[in-house]
């Protein structure tokens, strides 16, 4: 450590030299790209054994977390556009693992349930998944997963609130000798995360 420095500092310096590496593959946001598509991947191949897809899997899901949704509000919730939702849907009643239900509160509306095959099916999806996540707790250790599972969420909620991504404060962050371009003007974010 250069005089004076702490390990901290030296840290610090050493994690600034990677951020400004132009190799964009060791980069935190490009690593978690490629460990969202790998663990998807995984998923797919044990879902697609029972002939679910992830989207089935994961509306399926928020349908037993939440009686009385309705396609829409799965839609939101799934952040998928309500046409897409509604073609999900269509083949998860056509497959008979969900029904639309007159809501208890009355009125016209309808919500989604899971049929006793759905239950069953997505019991069985979390089998898969569980033992997916298990040999990742295998691969980390328990220490190191506790870690990973908090460091993501303080990501999300870094990233994800409107207010941020409304006055996106990283923009302060970028080097201005590094040939940065201006930051361009805070805008309000129209799309839903994929």
């Amino acid at each position: 450590m250069a005089g004076g420095e702490t390990p901290a500092m030296a840290d610090r310096r050493e994690l600034e030299e990677l951020l400004e590496d132009r190799d964009v593959s060791s980069h935190l946001l490009t690593k978690l790209k490629h460990a969202q598509l790998m663990s998807r991947a995984a998923l797919e191949d044990e879902l697609a054994r029972m002939d679910l897809t992830i989207s089935q899997f994961l509306a399926l899901a928020t349908i037993e977390r939440n009686p009385e949704i309705s396609s829409a509000e799965l839609a939101r919730q799934s952040y998928v556009s309500p046409q897409a939702m509604m073609t999900i849907v269509a083949r998860m009643e056509t497959a008979k693992l969900i029904v639309r239900k007159p809501s208890k509160r009355g009125g016209r509306a309808l919500h989604l349930a899971l049929t006793a095959d759905g239950a069953r099916l997505l019991e069985e999806g979390r089998v898969h998944a569980g033992a997916i996540e298990r040999y990742l707790v295998d691969t980390l250790g328990a220490p190191e997963y506790r870690r990973l599972l908090e460091s993501l969420d303080t990501i999300t909620a870094a990233l994800g609130s409107s207010e941020t991504t409304r006055t996106a404060p990283w923009h302060s962050y970028a080097r201005a000798d590094a040939g940065a371009p201006a930051a361009p003007p805070a805008r309000q974010r129209t799309s839903r995360p994929r």
